[in-house]
């Protein structure tokens, strides 16, 4: 279980405090406790058992969204629900006095309002799944081969990128097309000082923005190690290097905090010039993008 998110709801977290503290003090603030003989075991089991399970629907909230507008929707909305449910339960063992007995009157009002705030928070979080699942299929330039998946990025691998390559150069019309390649710098030191586990996590992360980045018949692999290779259909050179540039820009906003801490993730891109389609070959194209990376790393 990664709780490694709770550090970022701190402001969440502390509402969520708040309602129990709040539900706490005007029950039993307001309140007297009842004798033992006039408090139903049944009724506290059901009551209770709503409060709880809301408290551990929050947690597991906190624990597997990032912070956002929807994720401040959803614990709102529970939180008022999980307040209702708490009045409603410690009703069953206090009573209210008279100034207070409007207290048991207005209980569930919370609960409806927490109710639509979910409902919202619900729609957002449907819109936002869409857009995640279109991002997610721009990395299908043909038809998914599945034994030909990386496993840690789910892209594919480099024997599955050079077939596509030679399909573009076998097309008989004179369309353009680039190939980029960028990878990690000092990807062997992240991984000595954080473990092999953040650096799969950072790949994973690093794919991602990729593919959110490309257009849906551009296709994104995973070369080796830390290196990826992109093949850009009818695309030409100056179209590429706008292309590149939104890459760098969504890396270079990439926040990574492996271990509680704020890492800067550096990386290398370059673009290939557009290939030549006569007596041109899938490894010449490769081995010119390859060398040109490795010069540019060199020298900057």
């Amino acid at each position: 279980m990664n709780l490694s998110l709770l550090a970022r709801h701190q402001t969440l977290i502390s509402v969520i405090a708040a309602c129990l503290a709040l539900a706490v003090s005007l029950s039993f603030g307001l309140g007297q406790l009842k004798d033992w003989q006039e408090i139903s075991g049944l009724d506290i089991l059901g009551e209770g058992s709503i409060a709880a399970f809301s408290l551990i629907w929050l947690f597991f909230l906190l624990i597997s969204r990032p912070p956002g507008n929807v994720t401040t929707g959803l614990v709102l909305g529970l939180s008022c629900f999980m307040f209702s449910a708490l009045l409603d339960l410690f009703d069953e063992v206090v009573h209210y006095q008279a100034a207070a007995a409007g207290l048991s009157l207005i209980e569930s009002i919370p609960a409806g309002i927490g109710m639509f705030i979910m409902s919202y928070a619900l729609w957002r979080w449907h819109h936002e799944q869409l857009a995640l699942n279109r991002q997610l299929n721009r990395r299908e330039a043909n038809l998914r081969e599945h034994d030909q998946i990386d496993f840690i990025t789910q892209l594919y691998r480099a024997d599955y990128m050079r077939g596509q390559i030679d399909m573009q150069l076998r097309t008989k019309d004179s369309s353009p097309f680039s190939i980029m390649m960028l990878d990690i710098d000092n990807f062997d030191a992240f991984n000595r000082q954080f473990g092999p586990d953040e650096g799969d996590r950072l790949l994973r992360e690093i794919s991602e923005l990729i593919l959110m980045n490309l257009r849906k018949t551009d296709l994104a692999c995973r070369y080796a190690g830390d290196r990826f290779i992109l093949l850009l259909p009818d695309t030409n050179l100056a179209l590429a290097d706008e292309l590149a540039h939104h890459i760098r820009q969504a890396i270079s906003h990439l926040a990574f905090k492996p271990a509680q801490q704020d890492t800067p993730v550096y990386h290398s891109m370059t673009i290939a010039a557009e290939a030549d389609r006569v007596g041109d070959a899938v490894d010449n194209i490769i081995n010119r993008v390859n060398q040109r990376l490795d010069s540019y790393k060199q020298y900057a």
